[in-house]
């Protein structure tokens, strides 16, 4: 018999090269700075927690949709006050979908006696940033 009953069946993840954020924190950055700020954020994140390329695909599918139903929801309101809040709301929807798939990896990085990054100046950056950027294109396509 050639088994060797001592050998390890599950293997220990390799440790990422820069260490990943919470994904649960990524929602500050989302409500504030809309569905372009969780899409940049929640994929630099899944690319540190080495997610599948599947998964960063429904991570950039959900923020390009969020993004397009924002920007057809402000066309045809007006761009009134609604239209400020459907940013928050499609930024919270695509955090759902980046949580949703982030969470499992994630843990498996704490398990692994990770230290998590943190996300305030980066947040902040993406928030201020791609908030203005997707003003920007929101505007660019009113007038």
């Amino acid at each position: 018999m050639t088994d060797d009953l001592f050998t390890p069946t599950v293997r220990t993840p390799s440790a990422p090269a820069k260490p990943p954020w919470r994904p649960d924190s990524i929602v500050y950055p989302a409500f504030f700075g809309g569905p372009l700020a969780a899409t940049v954020l929640g994929l630099l994140n899944g690319r540190r927690l080495s997610l599948t390329r599947t998964h960063l695909m429904l991570i950039a599918v959900a923020g390009i949709a969020a993004i397009a139903a924002r920007v057809v929801f402000v066309a045809t309101t007006g761009g009134n006050s609604l239209g400020r809040l459907s940013g928050a709301v499609a930024g919270l929807l695509v955090w759902l979908v980046v949580n949703a798939l982030q969470r499992r990896p994630f843990r498996a990085f704490l398990q692994n006696n990770g230290e998590p990054a943190s996300l305030v100046w980066p947040g902040v950056l993406a928030a201020i940033g791609c908030g203005l950027a997707e003003a920007a294109l929101i505007f660019g396509v009113i007038l």
